[in-house]
């Protein structure tokens, strides 16, 4: 008698994954069976949705090495900027008929912030290493100079500085390494923004060539610029009802759920981390929604809800997933689902040591003062991974 062609088919994986000594075990063996079966195939099928039993935002420190450079103050936020000149192009003043006419620092301005705010520039009182820098970086010493930013002008920012600056800067020309650093800071509320890697220092000064008065310009470029912004506040107590994603601080959040309930021999038919933004002020059905890249990484060392800063959960630098999507402030449209990689759970449900969570962080450039609210496990939306898995049925393999 024939056997049925599909049995037959069956019965062939089982005997070569049995030879082969089942070289991807359980994936392989009931991914077949389904595809060849269908649904209800080799073995019984859950779908569970656990909540996190640890949950919080953090930030991911207070020094930004990134593409924009933030001096001012927005409520609990501050921020300085600070920069450093590797070396030094300064006119000499025994060029013949020398004559200094003005210095000043040039930065280019970057439209995220529009506010409208006078900007102090300091020499500081000591360097830094970039490392180990955090707010509120060093102090400031000297005040070199000062100006308004009019936001609105299409030129660079330009701050003048004192004419004293000039012999400071032929100094610092021999010494370069005497150079503690510059800071910008704002006074007073509002944010201003400025782009970074194009700064300079310049010198305006008239020489004689041939006989006759001529005007030069020298330019000493910043090699290095960022800002350092206060801790997040309030700092998360790890019982909000909300967490923080995005924003001002970058925040991202830091989720771990408990595994213990999924088998470790197990198929893992879907995996997916379900956000859910919860109602507040953050939904306002008259503002735009922002398109963003949502990134997820595997934390990797243990952490606890009193955790403020990114640096001790040992976040991945890889990411473990990520999806671009359109953030909604509509009520009605508030779920954001992340695919995670099946083998990643399988891992964690079979070795419950190296389960130490997920990170998830918001990219977008439009606003970054722009936040959205998370249902935490405190809320009535919480976090959830959702899972389906299939089992293997008992006595086969």
């Amino acid at each position: 008698m024939r056997l049925n062609p599909i049995l037959g088919l069956v019965m062939t994986i089982l005997v070569m994954a049995a030879f082969g000594g089942c070289s991807r075990k359980a994936e392989n063996l009931v991914g077949a069976g389904r595809v060849i079966r269908g649904p209800g195939g080799l073995g019984k099928t859950t779908q569970v949705a656990p909540i996190p039993d640890r949950d919080t935002h953090v930030e991911p420190g207070t020094a930004d090495f990134g593409d924009l450079l933030i001096v001012g103050n927005d409520t609990l936020f501050s921020a300085r900027t600070f920069m450093a000149v590797a070396s030094w192009n300064v006119p000499s003043d025994t060029l013949p008929g020398f004559s200094l006419a003005s210095v000043w620092v040039e930065i280019p301005r970057d439209t995220t912030f529009l506010e409208v705010g006078s900007v102090s520039f300091y020499l500081t009182g000591s360097s830094w290493d970039t490392t180990t820098v955090a707010w509120p970086g060093p102090a400031l010493a000297t005040l070199l100079g000062s100006a308004t930013d009019a936001r609105d002008a299409p030129t660079p920012f330009v701050i003048p500085l004192n004419p004293s600056v000039y012999d400071s800067m032929k100094r610092w020309m021999q010494a370069p390494a005497t150079v503690p650093g510059f800071a910008m800071e704002r006074p007073g509320q509002g944010l201003l923004a400025y782009k970074t890697g194009a700064s300079r220092f310049r010198v305006a000064y008239t020489r004689t060539v041939s006989g006759v008065p001529t005007p030069d310009t020298l330019n000493t470029p910043i090699t290095q610029d960022f800002y350092l912004h206060s801790p997040i506040a309030p700092a998360p107590a790890g019982t909000e009802a909300a967490l923080i994603l995005g924003g001002i601080y970058k925040a991202g959040l830091a989720l771990h759920f408990p595994l213990d309930s999924v088998p470790a021999k197990v198929s893992i038919d879907e995996a997916a981390l379900v956000l859910k933004q919860v109602a507040g002020p953050l939904f306002n059905p008259n503002s735009p929604d922002t398109l963003a890249l949502v990134q997820v990484r595997r934390i990797r060392s243990p952490w606890a809800e009193g955790v403020t800063e990114k640096a001790p959960l040992g976040v991945d630098d890889a990411t473990t997933a990520s999806r671009l999507l359109r953030f909604s402030y509509s009520a009605a449209d508030s779920t954001i689902r992340i695919p995670i990689p099946g083998g990643l759970v399988r891992e964690w449900a079979a070795t419950s040591s190296s389960n130490q969570g997920f990170y998830v962080t918001l990219v977008h450039r439009t606003d970054p003062r722009r936040k959205f609210l998370i249902g935490s496990r405190e809320s009535g939306n919480p976090v959830t991974l959702h899972l389906t898995y299939t089992e293997l049925p008992p006595g086969r393999f």
